[in-house]
């Protein structure tokens, strides 16, 4: 089960794993179309064994000390990004254990690392801050930042390059 880059065509699979994956952060299929419009490089599928799509990663340039709203359309990349942010990265429960998002995590990493950033940034939901914590994620507060969209659970984290 390789990953690839995304596809148009792959969207309307990845919106439906992610409305299985991420029932309490609903974001519309345009949202998640427009992510891959402004930044196609940060955007993998894992092909399943039946030709479907049992993952996919959403990343892209940011700005630090920021988040994108949750369902929102991003509208284009910041002119002043400095960060390499994580947006989503969700596995099928039937391609989980296969270390498929560690294999991911690892080429978002090298990817931004080739694309010239040095810090990555995400926002842990679903009681995941102990898996990114393992990948060298540490919390960062910043009382100013709004996360509210995204649950009473949302943990800002960095990890430098």
């Amino acid at each position: 089960m390789p990953w690839r880059p995304m596809a148009a065509i792959d969207l309307p699979a990845v919106f439906t794993l992610a409305c299985a994956i991420h029932v309490d952060h609903f974001e519309a299929l345009e949202v998640m179309a427009d992510k891959l419009a402004a930044y196609p490089a940060g955007c993998l599928v894992l092909d399943g064994t039946d030709g479907g799509v049992n993952g996919y990663a959403i990343s892209h340039p940011y700005g630090k000390g920021r988040v994108p709203k949750l369902n929102h359309l991003l509208g284009g990349l910041p002119a002043d990004a400095d960060i390499y942010y994580i947006h989503d990265v969700a596995i099928a429960p039937a391609a989980r254990g296969q270390g498929q998002a560690e294999a991911v995590v690892a080429m978002l990493a090298g990817h931004a690392r080739d694309a010239g950033f040095t810090e990555m940034r995400l926002l842990s939901v679903n009681n995941t801050m102990a898996f990114w914590s393992r990948k060298g994620f540490t919390a960062i507060h910043i009382a100013s930042l709004d996360v509210s969209s995204y649950g009473a659970d949302a943990v800002y984290m960095g990890k430098s390059l």
